[in-house]
């Protein structure tokens, strides 16, 4: 069996309060959860979705995009609503909690990643349990430079190295896992006190391999309010 995990209780402070939720933004006739309940709610391999709220007035307000999104798509199962943590990784790992034990693979979506196709969630479905470890990923086109000192004001001359970006590899939406896999990675990194961006990262810290499915259409995260406006763009440009 499959599941899925729809993080949306992130506090979305790159947002600097010129948006109230940038996932219940309007955006068009619709917003950023419920496009994804869309592509999650029509994939026919996904048998138990969970969806991680950030406190009880998002969680009523999430319910009610849920159910507008159930009217024209009627799932063969009922999401699981559940309350996140205090960072990703705990978020993340509540939800794998929550899923049922018959659960044997899992994809974990941001939500501030509206664009994602069922394509994909089909493609991740069938890649994930050939392959261990998926992720939605897109290679490195620009050139990339690390400087010398994370603290030097970026104003400052310092010295740069210049990385190899046929190596790099942008890090998307979904990534899924053997759930096994991921409850013992995150458990790890609780108990290490690592902070982690992605569940990838935490998989590296039981030396997991990871396979890349490279996405052939754009998906964008909303992390700043003009971002809203590139999402608008693209899905009136996808009518």
């Amino acid at each position: 069996m499959h599941g899925a995990i729809l993080v949306a209780g992130g506090s979305g402070r790159r947002m600097k309060n010129n948006v109230q939720d940038k996932l219940l933004h309007p955006i068009l006739h619709t917003n950023a959860f419920r496009l994804c309940c869309d592509a999650y709610l029509a994939s026919k391999e996904i048998s138990s979705l969970v969806i991680v709220y950030r406190d009880e007035v998002q969680k009523q307000a999430l319910l009610a995009e849920l159910n507008l999104a159930q009217k024209h798509i009627i799932p063969t199962f009922s999401p699981i609503m559940i309350q996140g943590g205090k960072e990703r990784k705990d978020s993340v790992l509540n939800g794998l909690l929550a899923l049922p034990k018959e659960c044997k693979f899992v994809q974990v979506h941001d939500c501030a990643r509206p664009m994602i196709r069922s394509v994909t969630i089909s493609a991740i479905t069938k890649e994930v349990e050939k392959k261990g470890a998926i992720v939605a990923c897109r290679p490195m086109q620009d050139t990339v430079r690390e400087c010398a000192s994370r603290n030097t004001n970026a104003n400052t001359p310092q010295s740069t190295k210049t990385l190899d970006r046929n190596r790099l590899w942008l890090m998307e939406t979904p990534q899924a896992a053997r759930k096994d896999w991921l409850v013992k990675a995150l458990q790890e990194a609780n108990k290490r006190e690592i902070f982690i961006t992605d569940e990838i990262a935490a998989l590296e810290l039981l030396e997991k391999k990871t396979a890349f499915l490279q996405l052939e259409y754009p998906n964008p995260k909303i992390t700043k309010a003009d971002d809203l406006n590139l999402i608008e763009y693209l899905l009136q440009k996808n009518d």
